[in-house]
């Protein structure tokens, strides 16, 4: 199992979170599929511009 909490710097300050931007992620795509330990999950971009996340 992966360590997915923040860790501090050797001057006790976080690193910031990743950011990723949604084009850098789907492209031109609405639709992508992300593999976690094995299982599928779909992040969608509505037509309201929201982000949809299923599994």
């Amino acid at each position: 199992m992966h360590d997915i909490a923040p860790k501090p710097d050797s001057s006790g300050k976080f690193d910031p979170v990743k950011q990723i931007h949604l084009q850098d992620l789907m492209g031109n795509d609405r639709e992508v599929i992300i593999i976690h330990q094995g299982e599928e999950y779909r992040l969608r971009l509505t037509s309201n511009n929201k982000l949809i996340l299923t599994k």
